[in-house]
């Protein structure tokens, strides 16, 4: 299978436009992946760009969001706050429902503490972690590497955000772990913790069997 051709769009959210990468159709059976916050995000992206090639040969319109103080976003991490990448999230969901139809939801780790708010036909939840986890892991990278908080500078009020989030229920949900990981999931997959490495990495395998799980899950469960 050949999969479509790779497109960045912007939208719309208060006042400003951020970005969205987005493999497959534009009007096909939409899914927004909402990256992990920080430095896990770099970690994972090949590993989302994989899984989003996967399910763009397969027929779905696969969407990345830019969260602002990121990526190719012109904010400053120092101006961002917490609700600012809620609306980024909600606004994309809006964005693409507008555009294509409304999308599900793909988040991992970090991403699952900021996706609720969006309107969406499920959401897909990978490895998913208290905010204080995300925070107590960004001081270890400082530690780590002689800079705190591994050269991410967010403002204070955007930390003590973060520190108290929780993944909040939404409905319908599924969630996915690795197999090594002990927490509740409804399925558990073979393959490496990418985002625990020093250095951003890539495991086909692990891509495969997330994107096809996504799939499944989309088709059975969330009637695309």
């Amino acid at each position: 299978m050949t999969a479509p051709g790779l497109a960045f769009e912007q939208f719309p959210v208060s006042g400003r436009k951020e970005w969205l990468m987005r493999l497959g159709r534009p009007h096909a059976p939409a899914i927004l992946f909402v990256p992990p916050l920080f430095e896990e995000m770099n970690r994972t992206r090949a590993l989302i760009a994989a899984a989003m090639r996967w399910l763009a040969k397969r027929g779905h319109g696969c969407w990345l969001i830019d969260l602002c103080g990121s990526g190719e976003s012109e904010r400053d991490l120092g101006e961002v706050g917490w609700e600012d990448w809620r609306h980024d999230v909600t606004a994309a969901s809006a964005y693409i429902a507008e555009k294509a139809r409304k999308p599900l939801i793909a988040s991992l780790r970090g991403g699952a503490l900021i996706d609720d708010g969006a309107e969406a036909r499920g959401w897909w939840r990978l490895a998913p972690l208290d905010g204080a986890a995300v925070a107590r892991d960004m001081a270890r990278s400082g530690l780590a590497g002689g800079v705190e908080w591994a050269g991410y500078a967010p403002a204070p009020a955007l930390r003590e955000a973060l520190a108290a989030a929780r993944p909040a229920p939404v409905r319908p949900l599924r969630t996915a772990r690795l197999a090594t990981d002990p927490g509740a999931a409804d399925v558990k997959v073979e393959g490496p913790a990418l985002w625990r490495r020093s250095e951003p990495g890539h495991s086909p395998a692990l891509a495969d069997a997330l994107a096809s799980d996504l799939h499944r899950w989309s088709r059975e469960c969330v009637a695309f």
